[in-house]
């Protein structure tokens, strides 16, 4: 066998390219759904001291476990619930400030990806996509609510699994009542091809989040928040996905907020309250139909 000390010097990037790309493609999950560093805060809303925080854990199959908060209001049982999906590098602990911004019969319920705060395994679309519906029949169970009563929320990459779950759930039968898109992807391929070092691994992608094919199952009332600057996310991405959700029948609902980008967007409390006060009532016959 040829030693790779006598390799001449041009046959060293026949090697290390197609390397460097299996590399990249067999560690995509964690490179794309990344790692939380630390919590970032947000402004408590008005109704914070009428709340009640739990830490929660999701046991999944293979021995996963995964982090997650479950915020309720404190005087009443609560009659629908949101569940939310953070971005990419989110660590989901910050959500019961979110909590606070909400109508006072809605809980909140988040949980970090695999691999990220305290959840263990390994992130991907359809690990996480799963994730994330057995996590809505938990947080529905839990409290003794309807398939109706669900509400989703996604920031950025989180968008995406949002959308998949809401997908999935209307092709069961239970769609979600709404969802909100904070700087909503189209897909993440799309994302990933505006970088000309990404783009060459598209085609490998494992985990697209293709929220246009998505939004093609979906009729529900949807809110979009843009940021006045993303240069993550583009604005035509997002206004691709939202004429896709009206054609689908969808009724869509768009602010861009001003003074905000793709990072600050979701934690800025015009952005949170917006969010509470959108966020549309649960159907009565959703819950008479449960009883």
């Amino acid at each position: 066998m040829l030693s790779l000390l006598h390799l001449s010097p041009w046959a060293w990037p026949l090697i290390g390219v197609p390397a460097l790309a299996a590399a990249v493609v067999a560690l995509q999950g964690r490179l794309l759904f990344g790692r939380t560093w630390h919590i970032r805060r947000a402004a408590p809303g008005p109704a914070a001291a009428r709340r009640r925080s739990e830490a929660v854990w999701l046991a999944r199959p293979g021995g996963i476990q995964l982090q997650g908060w479950l915020t309720v209001p404190a005087e009443a049982p609560p009659r629908r619930l949101l569940l939310w999906f953070g971005g990419r590098n989110e660590h989901v602990a910050w959500t019961p400030d979110l909590a606070g911004w909400l109508p006072d019969d809605c809980a909140l319920l988040a949980f970090n990806y695999r691999g990220l705060g305290a959840s263990n395994g390994w992130p991907g679309e359809t690990a996480c996509v799963a994730d994330a519906h057995a996590a809505a029949d938990w947080g529905l169970a839990r409290l003794a609510l309807p398939p109706g009563a669900l509400h989703l929320a996604g920031r950025s990459l989180g968008t995406g699994v949002a959308m998949q779950l809401a997908a999935r759930r209307a092709a069961a039968g239970t769609p979600v009542a709404s969802i909100a898109l904070i700087t909503p992807l189209k897909s993440l391929r799309a994302v990933l091809r505006r970088n000309p070092l990404t783009a060459p691994l598209t085609p490998w992608l494992r985990s697209p989040l293709d929220s246009l094919a998505a939004a093609r199952a979906l009729r529900c009332e949807v809110l979009v928040l843009l940021a006045e600057t993303d240069r993550q996310v583009p604005h035509a991405h997002s206004h691709h996905l939202v004429d896709a959700l009206r054609r689908a029948g969808s009724a869509v609902t768009v602010h861009q907020l001003a003074g905000t980008n793709h990072r600050s967007l979701a934690r800025t409390p015009a952005a949170m309250q917006h969010l509470g006060s959108w966020l549309p009532p649960t159907p009565p016959a959703a819950h008479s139909s449960s009883r």
